[in-house]
């Protein structure tokens, strides 16, 4: 038999055969979702980063001391927290840490930095990175980015692609009303690597504040913030290098410095060392909806002071961008078109700056009372995931949720999902990408009174809660095939028996090397388009795991029955051999004929080892004379046979071990020199180091008689040789035994047995009439007997002429 090991991808969790995943996220709005901490008094102000492997880290404000700490939560693909009951303590310092913002460390770990009041006298800038497994990695309660004269605030974040970060703040060291911003890279170990406080982004006069960040993809970063340098407030921007020098114009580049405020300005990167930078902007008296892009050499691109992204009336506020992938960006606002009312909606501009959607944006969520608070995240396939808190129940703020497509069309259900309607105002939501086209977004939450919780829900790319994906639990050899399946077990997608969205089948596909499955498209195959895989016809489909790519071949499906488990075999790329064990993935793929949506597995890969030995060599047969036996057999069929090991003894009796082993040939012959006659047991090996079992032989010619009876087991020569009319079978006995002795022809196929069952002690002869076991003369050609008694046998070739 064999035995099947499933293996997962690093960026995913990791099974063992047998055993089962059980998904941890709920499916329910109103009772369901995952609480990441419901310690004593207050969590609030949550914010979120993807962990690379399918799940997310949360970090937050937590009171349970009684002053503002820092805290953080780690939890899986799965929906399980995965680090300490209520989260690590990040900085448990005197004072109050405020207002966390977090960014991925690229390590399945994040660094998250707050302003620090533990001097008791003014805010201060500090950090901290955590590791995947929850373990704090720099000085305890945190590292200082900044700790000069005045109070510095409100620090945001990005990976400087090396395992460390860049930090961005408001600083008041040069006094009020002079607020300037400045900048901090902090390394992985934990070192901050330019200016002692910070290198000045922005010293102009009077007030800078609210900066916002991103990589400019060469281990710097892009830093916009709202400027009043002039009086009113405007939007400006400023590169910083890896190294920790201001790349453009001194004091920063105007983005828009139109007449009144232009104020709250989010940035995304463009995906060419530039910069993305949205914001609210009161040039026509009126709150509304702008954008610029910025080059990496420090140039605005579009209309100047900005495109506008939406002019309704009402006003619109709180824009919150992410990139497209395509150069370009994804708004979303709190739109006030029903005012007092207000609504949730989006734009996506070009990276030539021409919006691409219906003018004034496309309508997320128009339902009744009040949305607010977006944010928003890509959904990796050119759209975004945009989530809100929302009113429209009346009584308290729910978390609702809405994809939009890269073409502008609303995804989900009219108005966006539900991902919690539980008792209590659920607040102030924050997001990031599962890496699988759908999002994790985590909320405070004062479902247990009148304190704030933290707590988290998933929602998949077609717009369900928590995991519809199937899980494989086990892969297991297909008994006695010599290799060449086994069978994936899954535990079925929670819509198995869904009304609605039920599933109509499963699909399982196999992993094959990339330049098969091209090979085999040009042969005729086809790409997986979403449809059923056509009879006949090889089908295929390229698909991401975190950094892990996979080229999957259609191999077969299982019709949805609502079934606790399912199970299919499929047949493996290539075997075990005795260089090693080369793995087969599988993927099992959930399919709603009624929705046109589909789920995948995370993928399997692991390897299978035969463990079939191969049949025993036969016939054997053998000579003695002149102190030599030459010995001789047919050769086995199995294609991964290795070679075959020969043993001698001086008995029946002897046990085969490396002791006795006097060869290992490769092919059916074998001379042994040994001086007397022995007995000999006969082994066939394949690639595997699988043995078969013994066939043994006592050489020709070991006759023996000594008086009445011979002293040992002896087998002759047929003769005459060759025979036409009769056969002469003559053996020798010592003792009673039972004996066998069968003509075979040289196929193998028994022609005649003519002698079964218990045979007294003696010299014995038997004429064999060229006749088989149904009277009918035998044709001329070679001949095999064999003669088997007290676990011995023997075997003799010979011819018949007729």
């Amino acid at each position: 038999m064999r035995t099947f090991r499933i293996v997962f991808p690093a960026c995913l969790l990791l099974l063992s055969a047998g055993t089962t995943a059980f998904a941890a996220w709920p499916h329910d709005p109103n009772n369901g979702n995952v609480a990441l901490c419901t310690a004593a008094s207050d969590q609030i102000f949550p914010t979120i980063t993807s962990d690379g492997a399918g799940g997310a880290i949360v970090t937050w404000q937590d009171v349970r001391s009684g002053n503002n700490d820092i805290y953080v939560q780690r939890i899986s693909a799965a929906g399980a927290p995965l680090w300490t009951a209520g989260g690590v303590a990040l900085c448990t310092a005197t004072g109050d840490q405020n207002i966390p913002t977090i960014t991925s460390d690229g390590a399945g770990g994040a660094i998250v930095t707050w302003h620090d009041g533990r001097s008791l006298s003014t805010f201060d800038i500090y950090a901290q990175r955590i590791s995947a497994a929850g373990a704090t990695m720099w000085t305890a309660n945190g590292v200082a980015l900044c700790t000069a004269a005045g109070n510095q605030f409100y620090p945001t974040i990005t990976p400087d692609g090396a395992g460390g970060a860049i930090v961005t703040w408001q600083d008041a060291r040069n006094g009020n009303p002079n607020i300037d911003i400045f900048a901090q890279r902090i390394s992985a170990a934990g070192a901050a690597l330019w200016t002692a406080d910070g290198v000045a982004l922005c010293s102009a006069a009077n007030i800078q504040q609210l900066p916002t960040i991103t990589s400019d993809g060469a281990g710097g970063a892009i830093v916009a913030w709202q400027d009043a340098r002039t009086g009113n407030d405007d939007v400006y921007a400023q590169r910083i290098s890896a190294a920790g020098a201001a790349l453009w114009t001194v004091n920063g580049v105007a983005l828009s410095a139109a007449t009144n405020l232009q104020t709250n300005p989010m940035i995304t990167s463009d995906g060419a060392g530039g910069a993305i930078v949205t914001w609210q902007d009161y040039r026509s008296g009126t709150s509304h909806i702008y954008a610029q892009r910025i080059s990496a050499g420090g140039g605005p691109t579009w209309t100047a002071d900005g495109v506008a992204l939406c002019l309704a009336a009402n006003g619109e506020l709180t824009p919150v961008i992410t990139s497209d992938g395509a150069g370009g960006a994804i708004v979303t606002w709190r739109d006030g078109r029903p005012y007092p009312a207000y609504d949730i909606y989006a734009q996506r501009i070009s990276a030539g700056g021409g919006p691409m959607w219906t003018a004034d944006g496309v309508a997320l969520c128009v339902a009744t009372n009040i949305q607010q608070n977006p944010t928003i995240t890509s959904d990796g396939a050119g759209g975004a995931i945009v989530t809100w808190q929302d009113f429209r129940g009346g009584t308290s703020y729910d978390i609702d949720a809405q994809r939009i497509s890269a073409a502008g069309a609303p995804l989900w259900t009219a108005d966006g999902v539900a991902l919690s309607t539980a008792a209590g105002d659920q607040a102030y939501p924050s997001i990031t990408s599962d890496g699988a086209g759908g999002a994790i977004v985590a909320w405070q939450d004062q479902r247990n009174g009148s304190a704030n919780d933290i707590y988290a829900q998933r929602i998949e790319r077609f717009g369900r809660l928590g995991n519809p994906e199937p899980v494989i639990t086990s892969a297991l050899d297909v008994p006695n095939d010599q290799g060449g399946k086994v069978k994936v077990a899954w535990s079925p997608s929670y819509l198995d028996a869904d009304p609605t969205y039920g599933i109509s089948s499963y699909w399982i596909w196999r992993s094959v090397p990339p330049n098969v499955a091209a090979e085999a498209i040009r042969a005729g195959g086809e790409m997986f388009t979403g449809l059923a895989p056509r009879p006949g016809v090889r089908t295929f489909k390229t698909q991401s795991f975190g950094a892990q790519s996979y080229s999957w071949e259609y191999v077969g499906s299982e019709v949805a029955r609502g079934f606790p488990s399912y199970s299919y075999a499929v047949s493996t790329l290539s075997d075990s051999v005795g260089a090693g064990n080369p793995p087969t993935g599988f993927l099992v793929e959930a399919n709603s004929a009624s929705s046109n949506a589909f789920w995948d597995s995370a993928p399997g890969s692991g390897y299978s080892v035969d463990n079939l030995p191969p049949s025993a060599p036969a016939p054997f047969a053998g000579t003695y004379s002149a102190g030599t036996a030459s010995l001789h057999w047919h050769a086995n069929s199995e294609a991964d046979l290795a070679n075959y090991r020969l043993y001698r003894g001086t008995s029946s009796s002897f046990t085969p071990s490396p002791a006795n082993r006097i060869g290992t040939p490769t092919d059916t012959t074998y001379s042994d020199t040994a001086g007397q006659t022995y007995w000999y047991k006969l082994s066939a090996v394949d690639t595997h180091g699988n043995e078969s079992g013994f066939t043994t032989l006592l050489p020709a010619g070991a006759l023996d008689v000594d008086g009445d009876l011979p002293l040992v087991l002896g087998f002759e020569r047929p003769s005459p040789n060759p025979c036409s009319v009769v056969a002469m079978l003559r053996f020798a006995l010592p003792r009673e035994t039972r004996v066998t002795l069968v003509v075979y022809d040289a196929a193998g196929r028994k022609v005649r047995e003519v002698v079964s069952g218990l045979t007294p002690a003696g010299d014995h002869a038997i004429a064999w009439d060229l006749r088989d076991d149904t009277g009918r003369a035998v044709g001329a050609g070679l001949y095999f007997a064999r003669f088997s008694a007290e676990g011995r046998t023997v075997t003799h070739r010979f011819a018949t002429l007729r």
